[in-house]
């Protein structure tokens, strides 16, 4: 009764079909578990986990349809094309896990469901794996100090004891003059003896006479 409907689909038959796209579907189920279970950020998407299962699924249906047919692959190539995507990642590691789910998408589709499984599991035990272990994390972290410093005579600077006291290293960025030239703004790179003490170490720097806001900013959790 549908044998039209799959007269020029390659060699797959309704079960085929059927089977692929389930098997996409579980796939994308499992990528976009690993995904939401390594999730490090601040701007958790669930329609970019829904959108995970979809691309999983979609991608089974246009490789099945594509099937060994040259002519198609253009097809699909040009009819693409009119497609503008503006949406903007803000992760790489969404991008990677975009072609996880294209990856899986594709071997469902070519029927190849061994590979598919495999290749997803060694993938996600890796993910899981760079998540328990904080791979690529830097144990030492430094943070950008900011203040406005006014100008004094001699060269002992007066923030001096007080970086000795709390800070390991200090590495001048940048001076450029502030509020007409009353004072100097400075910017280093800092490194605290102990990390927990830079509530202490920005109050006795923000009362020493001839220094006023001081902001001490925090890079990426690095994994201390």
């Amino acid at each position: 009764m549908f044998d039209y409907l799959f007269a020029d689909v390659s060699t797959f038959s309704f079960f085929d079909v059927v089977v692929n796209v389930i098997f996409a579907f579980i796939m994308g189920l499992f990528i976009s578990l690993i995904y939401r279970v390594t999730y490090r950020g601040y701007s958790y998407s669930t329609s970019f986990i829904n959108t995970l299962v979809i691309i999983a699924m979609v991608t089974s249906i246009v490789i099945m349809v594509i099937g060994n047919n040259l002519a198609r692959a253009f097809g699909l190539v040009g009819a693409m094309s009119i497609i503008r995507f503006r949406t903007v990642v803000k992760d790489t590691r969404d991008i990677a896990f975009v072609f996880f789910s294209l990856a899986g998408g594709m071997a469902a589709g070519a029927g190849n469901h061994v590979i598919g499984l495999i290749g997803s599991t060694i993938t996600g035990v890796v993910v899981l794996l760079f998540y328990v272990i904080n791979y690529g994390s830097i144990r030492r972290k430094e943070l950008l100090l900011k203040f406005y410093l006014l100008p004094q005579p001699g060269d002992e600077s007066i923030y001096l004891p007080v970086f000795k006291k709390y800070l390991s290293t200090h590495t001048l960025l940048n001076i450029k003059s502030a509020r007409m030239g009353q004072f100097l703004e400075l910017s280093l790179h800092v490194r605290l003896k102990n990390l927990e003490q830079y509530q202490n170490f920005t109050h006795e720097l923000s009362i020493l006479e001839g220094i006023e806001r001081v902001s001490l900013v925090f890079g990426e959790d690095s994994g201390d």
